[in-house]
Formats: C-alpha cells, sequence, structure tokens
C-alpha cells in the first residue's frame, strides 16, 4: 500500500509541527545501486564517498487516511548544488518521498530513534490502532541495536506482539484498508 501523503493538509502540517519547526517537502527518490533496505545512513554515507555532498537528517513521512500519520528517522542525500535526493529504496518502490528536515535529528548508530506515530482524528478506530502501534514499536524498539534488531525476542515478547499483530489486522479491516 502506498503511504505517500497525497498533498501537505493543514491536519499533516500540525502532525510534522510537533516534530520540527521546518517544513515537509517531496523529495525525488533515486535508489543507489547498492543501497540497502532499511539502511539509509550508511546508503547516504557511501553516497557522499562517491559523489560528495552531505546527509540531510530528518523524518520520512507516511500516512494512511482515516488512520494514522508517521514519521521515521530518515537521512536523505544533499547534492553540492544543494537538491534532496533520497537514494534509498523504500517499500513499493516509490518515485518520492515526503521528507521532513529536522537538524536536531542527527544519527547515532548508538541511539535508536522510534518512529512518532498519531492517530489523524480522535475516532476510536484510529485511537486504537494508533495505541496498538505503539505497542508494537515499543516491544521493538527493546530489542534495537542502532537500526537493526539484534536478538531474537523473548517468549513473553513474542506471545505480546503476536497479539498485538492480530490486532491491528483486525483494525486495518475494519478500517477497509
Amino acid at each position: 500500500m502506498n503511504t505517500l501523503p497525497k498533498s501537505i493538509t493543514p491536519e499533516l502540517l500540525s502532525f510534522c509541527q510537533s516534530i520540527s519547526p521546518e517544513r515537509p517537502v517531496y523529495v525525488r527518490s533515486k535508489r543507489s545501486s547498492d543501497a540497502q533496505m532499511s539502511a539509509c545512513f550508511d546508503n547516504v554515507a557511501r553516497k557522499i564517498t562517491r559523489a560528495g555532498g552531505t546527509t540531510a537528517y530528518g523524518w520520512a513521512i507516511w500516512h494512511i487516511p482515516g488512520l494514522y500519520f508517521e514519521a521515521e528517522h530518515h537521512g536523505v542525500w544533499r547534492r553540492r548544488s544543494g537538491e534532496l535526493i533520497d537514494v534509498s529504496p523504500q517499500l513499493g518502490d516509490v518515485s518520492k518521498i515526503l521528507f521532513l528536515p529536522d537538524r536536531t535529528a542527527v544519527y547515532d548508530p548508538s541511539q535508536f530513534r522510534s518512529n512518532v506515530i498519531a492517530p489523524v482524528n480522535d475516532t476510536p478506530l484510529a485511537t486504537e490502532f494508533v495505541a496498538m502501534a505503539k505497542a508494537r514499536n515499543a516491544i521493538l524498539d527493546r530489542y534495537r541495536t542502532g537500526e537493526y534488531i539484534a536478538v531474537a525476542l523473548s517468549a513473553a515478547d513474542q506471545s505480546a506482539l503476536d497479539a498485538i499483530t492480530r490486532r491491528l489486522n483486525e483494525l486495518w479491516k475494519l478500517a477497509g484498508k
């Protein structure tokens, strides 16, 4: 499912402003040949080694209408000309992403930044979906080392995660997604 926000609405801007004072911008996605999924900071570092430029730190913004907004800690390549390009592969092989610049979101491999997620409205469905997504992230975040989940989950956490995943799937169906 394409989760790229179709437009920058007042609700989306409000969500973004809760994270960074910068304005979100659409950034062309042009995957580097050696780029790996879920490794944007490493992908950008390799691109800088080959072509110069710098890393622009911030957040990739995703949206599911009727359910939630989500911000994922992300880095894109800033060419010497200043143009921003997303060199990392994205699910769905999108041609662009919505990027929220945030100079304070510098990547530190020893400190994972969890996704920021908020309901798009106060309906019970959106509220519960976000609560379940946050519970899922809280479990997974305990096992992260840098960008990656480092070890197998405990039996108790795996059981809790399975129950959360089942409920998220039920809510997804209720939302007609």
